[in-house]
């Protein structure tokens, strides 16, 4: 028998952010019928379940939580890893059952004039397309998840729209996630890899703010991944590069940071400082969902190096690119010639 309530099931399931990620924040509920369905399955976690996990857990628990409390961590880790498991089971059983010629989503009232096919597919044009988001008239919906991860088709939308194939494409519908669209907004995503050839005449003559973002290659240095900005000032163009270390080593290891000014009229560096930026557990956490471009002054920057003399790009590239020693690819972005794969 399961230990969640309906109402808590559906606090979860209306969420596009994995259980770990929202539960604390369902503990400060203002529905009061979540929050005492949450404190009872937290009380109904057998003392077993806590009793089975290791420290290495119980050390990345420390840094996936905000409570202080061992042992509530173990519990509310416990209890995502519940939730998550029934997401699944479930999402699998009301796409399984083929009794229901119109099984959820499709019985929501935004959905009754949309035609659904013999297999349960639905014209992707009857929607806008908001992210990964599919609107209809003020509810969004999702496309259902191949693999567990809701964000997982933001890239099939993407190409689909590319190829001027939305009036082509039939889509199946996520049976639970789907909310107001004021509320359940969709998101906007960079593919792991992402960022143009760096072209110095394109980025003397930059506008708008030009950003990529990487994740470490087999051979690169572990990282969560490396994100990069060029943002242009009337005269110079500020660049901000950073490589942020994995969450579990955020007590020994800070963050590579490199700031650049590229002067347009001397089509040099004016200024280049490399630092590292320590951060607390909370402040990698929030920074990890966040682009280096809008990012802010988290955690404290000690400067490893700083000059001012004018640098030519050339010289830049080679500074920054040992600087990030082992990071394959902010040295391909500077030298195309590193191979890929590495």
């Amino acid at each position: 028998m399961s230990i969640l309530s309906q109402e808590l099931f559906n606090a979860f399931s209306q969420s596009y952010d994995p259980p770990h990620w929202i539960i604390e924040k369902l503990q400060k509920s203002g529905d009061a019928e979540v929050r005492a369905a949450l404190v009872a399955a937290l009380e109904a976690i057998p003392a077993t379940a806590v009793g089975q996990l290791d420290e290495n857990i119980h050390s990345m628990l420390e840094h996936t939580f905000l409570s202080r409390d061992r042992d509530e961590r173990a519990k509310l880790h416990v209890l995502s890893r519940i939730v998550e498991q029934e997401l699944h089971q479930r999402r699998l059983a009301e796409i399984s059952n083929g009794t229901n010629s119109r099984p959820k989503p499709y019985d929501h009232l935004s959905l009754l004039d949309v035609t659904v096919d013999a297999e349960g597919l639905v014209p992707l044009s009857e929607f806008k397309i908001d992210g990964d988001a599919l609107c209809c008239k003020g509810h969004a919906f999702f496309v259902l998840p191949a693999i567990p991860a809701f964000n997982s088709n933001y890239w099939l939308l993407q190409n689909i729209q590319r190829l001027g194939l939305v009036n082509a494409v039939s889509v199946r519908l996520d049976p639970l996630l789907h909310g107001p669209e004021t509320e359940l907004a969709g998101r906007f995503y960079r593919m792991d890899v992402y960022g143009r050839p760096l072209d110095w005449d394109r980025i003397r003559s930059l506008r708008d703010q030009e950003h990529g973002k990487w994740t470490p290659g087999n051979l690169s240095r572990k990282s969560l991944f490396t994100d990069y900005v060029w943002n242009p000032h009337a005269n110079e163009v500020d660049f901000i590069c950073e490589e942020l270390p994995p969450l579990l080593e955020v007590e020994s290891r800070g963050a590579r940071y490199l700031h650049a000014v590229f002067d347009k009229q001397s089509n040099c560096l004016s200024h280049l400082d490399g630092a590292i930026r320590a951060y607390t557990s909370s402040e990698l956490e929030s920074r990890a969902r966040l682009h280096v471009r809008n990012a802010g002054k988290m955690g404290r920057r000690i400067k490893v190096f700083r000059t001012d003399h004018p640098i030519d790009t050339a010289t830049m590239g080679d500074i920054v690119s040992a600087f990030f020693v082992w990071n394959y690819d902010v040295m391909r972005y500077f030298d195309p010639s590193v191979p890929d794969g590495l």
